[in-house]
């Protein structure tokens, strides 16, 4: 939830930076419909992950493989949202790159699918290779999370939120009743 709330934030402090209110560094300095397509899309994006907490918090997603299979298929719809809102908003602004997003929508789609596959009672070796790129997926996470903590001193918070969330996917991926699901 909380990552969810930072992420609401910074989603809000691009939209007003896209409506060209703030002269930082690396953010527009005038109006650009683009820019806020793109920080909308984030908003979105912030919600879901917000919603995600809230659900896990409140049991309303419960059962380890349950949180997995969910926390995937959020990353993925979250991953599509953004890719989305980057070609719309890439199509109209010099700040994005609108085939950057349509490869963000189609590797969205993949991780969505992959979070299906988690939880569908089947198991197969497709569970073990997903289980594996989830492997690699979270240590990179957590790499970039210590990375953003040590390197961006603005970003401390959400890399510190980063690594919390990974770590804990993590020693979830490592749970027996994850990996039996999963058929490893």
């Amino acid at each position: 939830m909380i990552v969810g709330i930072i992420s609401i934030i910074s989603a809000i402090v691009n939209i007003i930076a896209g409506a060209g209110v703030l002269n930082v560094e690396g953010l527009p300095d005038k109006f650009d419909v683009g820019y806020i397509i793109v920080a909308i899309g984030s908003l979105i994006a912030a919600v879901l992950y917000f919603k995600f907490g809230g659900d896990v918090r409140s049991g309303a997603v419960s059962g380890k493989v349950t949180i997995l299979a969910t926390f995937v298929k959020v990353v993925g719809i979250v991953t599509i949202i953004s890719g989305i809102f980057t070609i719309i908003g890439g199509a109209i602004s010099e700040y994005f790159d609108p085939y950057g997003g349509v490869i963000t929508l189609i590797f969205g789609l993949i991780i969505y699918y992959c979070g299906t596959k988690i939880d569908d009672g089947k198991q197969t070796t497709g569970d073990k290779i997903i289980w594996v790129l989830l492997l690699i997926a979270f240590i990179l996470e957590i790499i970039g999370s210590l990375i953003m903590c040590i390197a961006f001193p603005i970003g401390t918070i959400t890399g510190i939120c980063g690594l919390i969330i990974y770590i804990y996917m993590l020693m979830l991926l490592f749970d027996p009743e994850v990996k039996s699901a999963m058929n490893m």
